[in-house]
This record gives C-alpha cells, sequence and structure tokens, in this order.
C-alpha cells in the first residue's frame, strides 16, 4: 500500500498533500469521450478519485479510477465521496445513514458529509511500460 492510498471510510486521511492532489481530478467529459459514449454518463463535471488501497471483496483495486458526480442521492453499496473537515475520501454506503467498512458497518458521523456517488469505474490492466 503506498502513502497517498484510498483511506477506508472509518479512517482519516494523515496529510492532504501532492499525493492527494495526484488523486483527485475534476473532469468534464465530452461527447466523443469514451464514458458518455460507451457508458451513457451525462456530460457534466465530475470528479475522478484514485483507488489507492484495494478492498478486492466490493470490487476495487489500486489503481482504479472512480468517477464521482456531486448531487445523486447514495443507494446501498454505492461508492460514495464523504467530506468531512475540508477533506475527501471514498467509502462505501451500507445501508442509509451507515457505511460499510472492513470491520463492519458504523454511522456516519455528524462531520461526515456524502458529496458524490460513483457512477464509472476504470482500471488499467497492464502496467505501464
Amino acid at each position: 500500500m503506498t502513502d497517498d492510498s484510498i483511506i477506508p471510510a472509518d479512517e482519516e486521511p494523515a496529510d492532504k498533500g501532492p499525493a492527494d492532489k495526484e488523486r483527485r481530478v475534476e473532469v468534464l467529459p465530452g461527447a466523443e469521450d469514451v464514458l458518455v459514449r460507451l457508458l451513457s454518463i451525462e456530460q457534466k463535471n465530475y470528479e475522478s478519485i484514485r483507488v489507492n488501497s484495494s478492498w478486492a471483496e466490493k470490487g476495487l483495486l489500486e489503481g482504479d479510477i472512480v468517477l464521482c458526480a456531486r448531487g445523486l442521492d447514495a443507494g446501498e453499496g454505492d461508492i460514495i465521496l464523504i467530506q468531512q473537515e475540508g477533506r475527501e475520501r471514498l467509502g462505501i454506503m451500507a445501508t442509509p445513514g451507515f457505511l460499510e467498512t472492513p470491520r463492519g458497518n458504523r454511522m456516519l458521523e455528524a462531520t461526515e458529509e456524502i458529496v458524490g456517488v460513483g457512477v464509472a469505474l476504470a482500471r488499467r490492466l497492464r502496467p505501464r511500460p
């Protein structure tokens, strides 16, 4: 696992440094973008978040890219973008008001806000040359 790893929903990131900036990128896919054409997603602003620690039971592998949309309601099992005290991290919605963590479900804390819901996932199949 690397220092810029995905933070499980019940753990705080240690520092919001350069690795965090590389991990999160705002994107606006165009009409010809493969995500729009093949996955039928809307053309609007998204935040792409790189998964940095695998959670294989949930289908998330280190290096995956999750495309998150703001303003959507999260459902059971959705990958969500959580904001807490100015920091954002990925989590998984267990049921409304509860997060799924590797150690079991827990209630959302009063300081945690769901600000985005995952709508697409991209994965590199081969290592970079």
